[in-house]
């Protein structure tokens, strides 16, 4: 798990791809509603007032699980895909199974590191939240308040079980394939394709409803309406409570580690 950590720490691609988060929250859940809120005057005003409120300093929370659903789970399998499939290309994994055999013990301190990286990652992400907030509400000229404890250790929970469950699914889906590329295509497509269409299909029909608060996205989008999120899936929050949102993350976090696991155990990968 140190090795990985250091892995971490010191490849560039990881912070890439966390600057890709960060800027996805700066750009999308503040600037861009914000703009919106100044420049369209067709909106009725308590809608424009939802907005600004909606970036106050103290809804944090809001603003960050509600983005996961659709924007960050992409980011997290991407995450997954790297711890999951970076070495295969370099042979370093090679290098490294044929030095520590112990299979099990090596899948288990990659999915522990990446856990520990998602939550380093949302933690830094709520701060970044807050100095939006702030800004907006310096410029507005507002009153602003810090977000309550509760609220905050609602929301971390909510997006750090959100995020591990995207990226160990990257992560499963990079020790299948043993390939990064692929697997961010693979991730990409259940993301924004195949999950997003059967959450639309729902609309007409019906039979798919029961279907959306078993998907990543659809159970991503009941825990960030429980926070304070509002319209964090186009298609509409499937309606579910929070344990059941939280039982099929837990769900699709333990298929997939034990399914890589397994996997990675019995393969050659010499």
């Amino acid at each position: 798990m140190s090795a990985e950590l250091y892995g971490i720490r010191h490849r560039g691609s990881f912070t890439v791809v966390s600057v890709v988060w960060l800027l996805q929250i700066v750009l999308f859940a503040y600037l861009a509603n914000y703009i919106v809120s100044l420049t369209v005057a067709e909106l009725p005003a308590d809608q424009i007032q939802a907005m600004k409120d909606g970036l106050a300093p103290s809804a944090v929370a809001a603003a960050v699980v509600g983005s996961l659903p659709m924007y960050g789970g992409p980011v997290m399998i991407i995450l997954g895909a790297l711890i999951g499939a970076g070495d295969e290309r370099s042979g370093m994994l090679r290098t490294v199974l044929s030095r520590f055999p112990e299979r099990g013990r090596l899948v288990a301190a990659k999915l522990v590191a990446l856990t520990a990286l998602i939550l380093v990652l949302m933690a830094v992400t709520f701060v970044v939240a807050f100095l939006c907030g702030l800004a907006v509400s310096l410029i507005e000229g507002t009153q602003w308040s810090f977000p309550s404890l509760a609220d905050t250790a609602a929301g971390l929970g909510a997006a750090w079980l959100i995020g591990v469950a995207w990226a160990v699914l990257g992560f499963g889906i990079a020790v299948l394939t043993r390939s990064l590329a692929g697997t961010i295509a693979i991730g990409l497509l259940w993301a924004l394709v195949l999950e997003q269409a059967l959450h639309g299909l729902a609309g007409v029909a019906t039979v798919l409803e029961s279907v959306r608060p078993a998907l990543l996205s659809g159970a991503s989008a009941i825990l960030a309406e429980s926070v304070g999120s509002a319209g964090a899936m186009p298609a509409g929050t499937p309606d579910a409570g929070v344990p059941v949102a939280i039982v099929v993350l837990s769900v699709w976090i333990a298929v997939s580690a034990v399914a890589s696991a397994i996997v990675f155990r019995r393969r050659d990968v010499a």
